[in-house]
């Protein structure tokens, strides 16, 4: 499934992975305790580790729940489901 893949600090330290379909409002999020939690999930959807870590570093720096986003990459539907990312449309009205 084609998904963008995105990552915020928290308030309170931890980090929010949000994942959603491109041009689409059909999204999911969890929230980790830490980044070594939230880099488990990365590298199990694909991202590289230099690459996580780089925007690991750059967390500090922007506001908090500000999401600094990946470039769009195919992730399997069952290796969503098994990080237990579900996504699902916004509803609106």
């Amino acid at each position: 499934m084609l998904i963008t893949v995105g990552i915020a600090q928290c308030f309170g330290g931890g980090i929010r992975i949000e994942v959603q379909k491109p041009q689409s409002s059909a999204r999911a999020e969890r929230i980790y305790p830490d980044v070594q939690a939230a880099a488990v999930v990365l590298s199990n959807f694909g991202i590289a580790l230099d690459a996580a870590e780089s925007f690991f570093k750059l967390l500090p720096n922007i506001e908090i729940n500000q999401v600094l986003t990946f470039p769009p990459m195919d992730v399997p539907s069952h290796q969503l489901a098994r990080e237990d990312f579900h996504i699902v449309a916004a509803v609106t009205g």
